[in-house]
């Protein structure tokens, strides 16, 4: 498993749920930019179900797991960008990424997911608006809102 691809699927997940689960909270982001237009068509993934049956298939507990993940993996990746701006030289500014790349794992194995499932979870709430709404409305339960 890549770790560039989990990089790669948090930011989709922060893209993608973002706007959703905080846009109640705070003022709401201005049309147009609460989600990227998409300049190609994702490719497809193999060995993975239709949108549709991916939102059956995440059970409400993996939704559970996915929203402690986040949360945890979006505190280090906070802490991580504050550390990385008082880095002064490449090799202490490695030692941050690297850190923080080993912490996120963690973090996401420790609710219970594997990195390839909270991938595929991100991957099919870009997708797919239940799983995202499920998704942004479990955070917003965490995080204070219900």
């Amino acid at each position: 498993m890549s770790l560039r691809l989990l990089y790669s699927a948090l930011f989709a997940a922060s893209v993608a749920v973002a706007p959703a689960a905080w846009a109640q909270v705070q003022e709401p982001a201005p049309p147009a930019q609460e989600y990227p237009a998409p300049a190609q068509e994702a490719p497809p993934v193999s060995d993975m179900p239709s949108d549709s049956a991916s939102s059956a298939n995440i059970s409400d507990q993996q939704i559970e797991q996915f929203a402690d993940a986040y949360i945890a993996v979006q505190g280090i990746q906070e802490k991580a960008a504050n550390d990385l701006q008082t880095a002064t030289e490449p090799a202490q500014a490695d030692q941050v990424k690297a850190k923080a790349e080993s912490d996120m794992i963690a973090a996401v194995e420790k609710s219970g997911l594997k990195v390839d499932e909270f991938n595929h979870i991100v991957e099919t709430m870009t997708a797919n608006a239940d799983v995202r709404e499920r998704v942004a409305a479990k955070l917003q339960e965490r995080q204070g809102g219900g």
